[in-house]
Protein backbone atom coordinates (compact mmCIF):
# COMPACT_ATOMS: atom_id res chain seq x y z
CA UNK A 1 0.00 0.00 0.00
CA UNK A 2 2.85 2.38 0.82
CA UNK A 3 4.51 1.68 -2.49
CA UNK A 4 1.26 2.40 -4.27
CA UNK A 5 0.80 5.75 -2.48
CA UNK A 6 4.43 6.70 -3.12
CA UNK A 7 4.02 5.81 -6.81
CA UNK A 8 0.81 7.90 -7.01
CA UNK A 9 2.53 10.82 -5.33
CA UNK A 10 5.51 10.68 -7.70
CA UNK A 11 3.19 10.30 -10.70
CA UNK A 12 1.10 13.23 -9.47
CA UNK A 13 4.13 15.46 -9.03
CA UNK A 14 5.55 14.57 -12.42
CA UNK A 15 2.22 14.76 -14.27
CA UNK A 16 0.99 17.99 -12.65
CA UNK A 17 2.96 20.72 -14.33
CA UNK A 18 1.60 24.15 -13.29
CA UNK A 19 2.23 25.47 -16.79
CA UNK A 20 -0.09 22.82 -18.21
CA UNK A 21 -2.82 23.86 -15.79
CA UNK A 22 -2.32 27.56 -16.55
CA UNK A 23 -2.71 27.03 -20.28
CA UNK A 24 -5.97 25.19 -19.74
CA UNK A 25 -7.47 28.15 -17.84
CA UNK A 26 -7.51 31.21 -20.12
CA UNK A 27 -7.83 33.94 -17.54
CA UNK A 28 -5.04 32.56 -15.35
CA UNK A 29 -1.90 34.66 -15.87
CA UNK A 30 1.63 33.72 -15.01
CA UNK A 31 4.77 35.84 -15.01
CA UNK A 32 6.74 33.06 -16.69
CA UNK A 33 5.03 33.58 -20.02
CA UNK A 34 4.99 37.26 -20.72
CA UNK A 35 6.83 39.65 -22.96
CA UNK A 36 10.03 40.95 -21.46
CA UNK A 37 10.61 44.67 -21.29
CA UNK A 38 14.04 46.14 -20.70
CA UNK A 39 13.49 49.73 -19.55
CA UNK A 40 16.94 51.05 -20.53
CA UNK A 41 17.27 49.16 -23.80
CA UNK A 42 15.86 52.09 -25.75
CA UNK A 43 15.75 55.26 -23.64
CA UNK A 44 13.34 57.81 -24.99
CA UNK A 45 14.03 61.53 -24.66
CA UNK A 46 11.43 63.49 -22.68
CA UNK A 47 8.85 65.42 -24.63
CA UNK A 48 9.70 69.11 -25.09
CA UNK A 49 8.12 71.31 -22.43
CA UNK A 50 7.58 68.57 -19.87
CA UNK A 51 8.50 69.26 -16.26
CA UNK A 52 10.17 66.61 -14.10
CA UNK A 53 8.47 65.55 -10.89
CA UNK A 54 11.13 67.30 -8.83
CA UNK A 55 10.29 70.61 -10.46
CA UNK A 56 11.75 72.77 -13.17
CA UNK A 57 14.68 75.08 -12.80
CA UNK A 58 14.64 78.11 -15.06
CA UNK A 59 17.85 78.90 -16.93
CA UNK A 60 20.22 81.39 -15.31
CA UNK A 61 19.82 84.91 -16.66
CA UNK A 62 23.00 86.99 -16.44
CA UNK A 63 20.96 90.16 -15.89
CA UNK A 64 18.84 88.72 -13.08
CA UNK A 65 21.56 87.07 -10.96
CA UNK A 66 22.77 90.24 -9.19
CA UNK A 67 19.25 90.64 -7.79
CA UNK A 68 19.05 87.10 -6.37
CA UNK A 69 18.96 87.14 -2.58
CA UNK A 70 20.76 84.48 -0.58
CA UNK A 71 18.06 82.59 1.36
CA UNK A 72 20.62 80.75 3.50
CA UNK A 73 21.91 82.55 6.57
CA UNK A 74 25.63 82.23 7.23
CA UNK A 75 25.34 79.72 10.05
CA UNK A 76 28.05 77.25 11.02
CA UNK A 77 25.95 74.47 9.49
CA UNK A 78 25.70 76.28 6.14
CA UNK A 79 29.40 77.15 6.08
CA UNK A 80 30.45 73.60 6.97
CA UNK A 81 28.21 72.14 4.27
CA UNK A 82 29.58 74.70 1.82
CA UNK A 83 33.13 73.69 2.76
CA UNK A 84 32.36 70.03 2.04
CA UNK A 85 30.83 70.83 -1.36
CA UNK A 86 33.64 73.31 -2.16
CA UNK A 87 36.27 70.68 -1.35
CA UNK A 88 34.45 68.20 -3.57
CA UNK A 89 34.03 70.36 -6.67
CA UNK A 90 35.95 73.65 -6.40
CA UNK A 91 39.18 72.90 -4.55
CA UNK A 92 40.90 71.30 -7.54
CA UNK A 93 40.92 74.55 -9.53
CA UNK A 94 40.52 77.32 -6.96
CA UNK A 95 42.68 75.89 -4.19
CA UNK A 96 41.99 75.50 -0.49
CA UNK A 97 41.99 79.24 0.17
CA UNK A 98 40.21 80.26 -3.04
CA UNK A 99 43.46 81.85 -4.12
CA UNK A 100 44.98 82.21 -7.54
CA UNK A 101 46.15 79.52 -9.86
CA UNK A 102 47.18 80.46 -13.40
CA UNK A 103 44.13 81.12 -15.62
CA UNK A 104 41.70 80.42 -12.75
CA UNK A 105 39.58 83.09 -11.11
CA UNK A 106 40.73 84.24 -7.68
CA UNK A 107 37.71 83.99 -5.39
CA UNK A 108 39.21 86.24 -2.70
CA UNK A 109 40.25 89.34 -4.67
CA UNK A 110 38.44 92.68 -4.72
CA UNK A 111 36.53 91.84 -7.91
CA UNK A 112 35.05 88.64 -6.46
CA UNK A 113 34.29 90.36 -3.14
CA UNK A 114 32.39 93.05 -5.06
CA UNK A 115 30.13 90.52 -6.77
CA UNK A 116 26.72 89.79 -5.30
CA UNK A 117 25.78 86.44 -3.79
CA UNK A 118 23.38 85.96 -6.68
CA UNK A 119 26.16 86.45 -9.22
CA UNK A 120 28.33 83.83 -7.48
CA UNK A 121 25.30 81.51 -7.40
CA UNK A 122 24.79 82.02 -11.14
CA UNK A 123 28.44 81.29 -11.97
CA UNK A 124 28.30 78.17 -9.84
CA UNK A 125 25.12 76.99 -11.55
CA UNK A 126 26.09 77.69 -15.16
CA UNK A 127 29.35 79.53 -15.66
CA UNK A 128 29.23 79.49 -19.46
CA UNK A 129 25.89 81.34 -19.42
CA UNK A 130 27.52 83.92 -17.15
CA UNK A 131 30.38 84.46 -19.60
CA UNK A 132 32.91 82.33 -17.75
CA UNK A 133 33.71 79.79 -20.46
CA UNK A 134 36.58 77.99 -18.73
CA UNK A 135 34.59 76.89 -15.70
CA UNK A 136 32.43 73.82 -16.21
CA UNK A 137 28.73 73.77 -15.42
CA UNK A 138 28.00 72.54 -11.89
CA UNK A 139 24.24 73.16 -11.78
CA UNK A 140 23.52 69.52 -12.51
CA UNK A 141 25.89 68.33 -9.78
CA UNK A 142 25.34 70.81 -6.97
CA UNK A 143 21.66 71.16 -6.15
CA UNK A 144 19.37 73.24 -3.97
CA UNK A 145 20.73 74.86 -0.83
CA UNK A 146 24.19 73.40 -1.40
CA UNK A 147 24.79 76.13 -3.99
CA UNK A 148 24.03 78.86 -1.50
CA UNK A 149 26.13 77.07 1.11
CA UNK A 150 29.11 77.22 -1.27
CA UNK A 151 28.48 80.95 -1.72
CA UNK A 152 28.50 81.36 2.07
CA UNK A 153 31.73 79.38 2.31
CA UNK A 154 33.37 81.50 -0.42
CA UNK A 155 32.36 84.61 1.55
CA UNK A 156 34.10 83.06 4.57
CA UNK A 157 37.23 82.44 2.47
CA UNK A 158 37.14 86.08 1.36
CA UNK A 159 36.90 87.23 4.97
CA UNK A 160 39.83 85.00 5.99
CA UNK A 161 41.94 86.31 3.08
CA UNK A 162 41.49 89.85 4.38
CA UNK A 163 42.60 88.73 7.83
CA UNK A 164 39.12 88.81 9.37
CA UNK A 165 37.55 86.25 11.67
CA UNK A 166 34.60 84.11 10.76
Amino acid sequence: MRKFLAACLVLGLVACNPDDVVHQIGWFATMRHQRGYKPYARPIAPVDGTVPVTGWEPPIDINATPRLANPRSKTAESINRGRIVYETYCLVCHGAAGGPFPAVRNLTDDVARGRSDGYLYGVLTNASAMGKGLMPRYGDKIKGNDRWDVVNYVRTLQLQARGGAQ
